[in-house]
């Protein structure tokens, strides 16, 4: 299903493309390939995927055809948080899970190092984006919720300066756009916490904008978790409770939900290289590629 829209043209999208998934991998195991609770999804150096498979501790790489190459273990994990993953510009993983440092692996998958500071506290890690500049922005629920921004020497893996947003609630995920503007998702735990919506923070580290609870034409966040930015600046925000996806314009004018069916708990989300939609069906325990617009070549 699709539908022309005339007011998304300079958003680099005209025709809209609603619950047109592409395929599926994955599926429930412990095997090599198979997932228990994948929650978070990077795009490698290389050009595959990355996905972090919280139930069973792993990173699984797949190429964008959903073929699994390789394996690895990164540890235990937090009760507090699932955690995420991201891709660093020289292809270093690196792994947040609720602790108080980033682990930093190879492209091999060894682990090379655990990031933290005696100066930088991020006792309940969660979210991860590696920025324009290769800083790295992290979310972290100590005292409610913040953001540290982490300035590293990538090649020494040694924290250069941090600075710090305060004032969160309950901060997920997070994505950075071209100019370094921070996205980040406010969600719930067990629904004690009302009011999800996305924080856009600026390149100064000022709240620029909020998004939600109500947006579009009545439409409400229930538990916004991973978020993305594609190519063109439009954003996309995963939602646990509607168990939906909603693409943003990017001043966030436009909205439409682009994936709305057949999902339960999606957690991070990417766009592929390729210009797909990269969503992580976290209950029903596979990876999902969704096209979202015209003139995708898959």
């Amino acid at each position: 299903m699709h539908e022309f829209n005339e007011d998304w043209k300079l958003s680099g999208i005209q025709r809209i493309y609603y619950n047109t998934l592409v395929t599926a991998f994955g599926g429930f195991g412990s095997e090599n390939g198979k997932c228990i609770w994948p929650t978070g999804v990077c795009n490698t150096f290389e050009g595959d995927l990355a996905i972090k498979d919280s139930g069973n501790n792993q990173i699984h790489i797949y190429t964008l055809h959903g073929l699994h190459k390789q394996t690895f273990t990164y540890g235990s994990e937090s009760t507090k948080c699932f955690g995420d993953i991201a891709c660093t510009q020289e292809g270093l993983f690196l792994v947040s899970d609720g602790s108080k440092g980033i682990k930093v692996f190879s492209k091999e998958g060894n682990m090379i190092h655990l990031l933290k500071s005696p100066k930088t506290d991020w006792k309940h890690s969660y979210g991860l984006a590696v920025l324009n500049s290769n800083s790295l922005g992290v979310t972290d629920w100590t005292d409610g919720g913040k953001v540290h921004i982490v300035s590293v020497d990538w090649r020494m893996n040694a924290i250069l300066r941090t600075n710090v947003v305060d004032g969160l609630r309950r901060p997920e995920y997070i994505a950075a756009t071209e100019d370094e503007d921070l996205l980040v998702t406010e969600g719930q735990l067990f629904g004690k916490h009302k009011g999800g919506c996305i924080k856009i923070i600026d390149s100064e580290r000022t709240l620029k904008k909020i998004v939600g609870p109500t947006y579009g034409k009545q439409k409400h966040f229930i538990n916004p978790s991973g978020v993305c930015v594609d190519t063109n600046g439009n954003f996309f925000v995963a939602d646990k409770g509607n168990n939906s996806v909603t693409l943003f314009s990017r001043d966030a004018s436009l909205c439409a939900q682009v994936v709305s069916q057949d999902l339960e708990g999606p957690s991070g989300i990417a766009i592929t290289k390729s210009g797909l939609l990269v969503v992580t069906d976290c209950y029903h325990h596979c990876v999902k590629m969704y096209k979202y617009k015209q003139s995708l070549h898959f």
